[in-house]
């Protein structure tokens, strides 16, 4: 989702949709948790992001170039 939607917000129902998953608290949580590991993998500093940018209460934005 993010490589094909750089510099664009990405909302939590976009990727409910997408990716499938419950509803509710849970699925945030867990939404959350697969970004985190993204992170890590990716080496970045959830303090200063360089590729994905979390927007309150919206979802997230990938920051890099594509192409």
């Amino acid at each position: 989702m993010f490589t094909d939607n750089p510099r664009r917000l990405i909302t939590r129902n976009q990727m409910l949709e997408t990716l499938g998953g419950a509803a509710g608290d849970s699925f945030d949580r867990a939404m959350d948790v697969r970004i985190s590991r993204l992170r890590t993998k990716l080496g970045e500093d959830p303090k200063n992001p360089r590729l994905i940018k979390t927007i309150y209460g919206a979802g997230y934005i990938f920051l890099a170039e594509i192409g």
